[in-house]
């Protein structure tokens, strides 16, 4: 099932790739930071609380939520995020609209050789705010997305009672899909690498990404981003109860 799994995931990236690499005329390099809060808060041993913000000067900013449900290695994921997106790519202010109902289903393989395997396949329900000759309208286009995203880590002391060190690669592609999408079925692609130390409830990694972003028939951008993100797990359901 796993290598079943991975086998697939890697189809999908190498067939995008080709497809990308014979569209790619021009790429115009940005330089970003990425700014990432992500929280999980347990309500019992099946059900948890999803949370994150995302912000990314002159890029995106994201707030997103979403109730988990866990098997073993795998979760399954569904909720709402608001987003403000560049008015254009002349005007960067942040105040583009997007609705976005969600959904994903997460895969984690740990094996004895300090490594650890993510797979996520995410499912994005796109409401965003229409631009007409530079002005924001009242109109929402509707578009579908499908992300495949995949990730190794490997925790150089995983046994260490303080301050495991750990590092991550990963990538993942974005695509497009319905009737009104006309050149741009490819959305985005991201492959990153970042370092990290995860203490008792707080991860914290940095690192860097080149995300690869379609924004015409033949044009794209390519962003140079600086990642910093801390993950946090909120266990406010036990001390609750704990309290009572």
């Amino acid at each position: 099932m796993f290598k079943l799994r991975n086998i697939i995931v890697l189809y999908f990236f190498l067939v995008s790739l080709v497809s990308l690499a014979q569209t790619i005329k021009s790429i115009k390099a940005y330089k970003q930071i990425w700014f990432g809060y992500m929280t999980s808060a347990p309500i019992n041993s099946h059900y948890s609380l999803w949370n994150d913000f995302h912000f990314v000067p002159k890029g995106f900013w994201v707030a997103r939520t979403g109730l988990t449900r866990h098997w073993d290695n795998v979760a399954v994921t569904g909720g709402f995020a608001y987003l403000g997106l560049p008015v254009s790519s002349t005007n960067k202010t942040l105040k583009r609209n997007e609705y976005r109902p969600w959904a994903q289903i997460t895969w984690n393989t740990t094996t004895r050789s300090h490594l650890s395997f993510n797979t996520r396949i995410r499912y994005d329900a796109r409401f965003r705010q229409k631009v007409s000759e530079g002005e924001l309208s009242d109109d929402y286009p509707f578009t579908n997305r499908l992300r495949f995203a995949f990730s190794v880590r490997y925790t150089f002391n995983p046994d260490a009672k303080n301050l495991p060190l750990f590092t991550q690669i990963g990538s993942e592609f974005l695509l497009n899909f319905v009737n009104e999408v006309t050149y741009n079925i490819f959305d985005q692609f991201r492959i990153n690498a970042t370092i990290g130390i995860r203490m008792k409830r707080i991860t914290i990694q940095s690192g860097y990404m080149y995300r690869l972003v379609q924004i015409g028939p033949y044009a794209f951008t390519g962003n140079h981003t600086l990642l910093c993100w801390v993950n946090h797990q909120i266990d406010w359901f036990h001390s609750v109860v704990t309290q009572k």
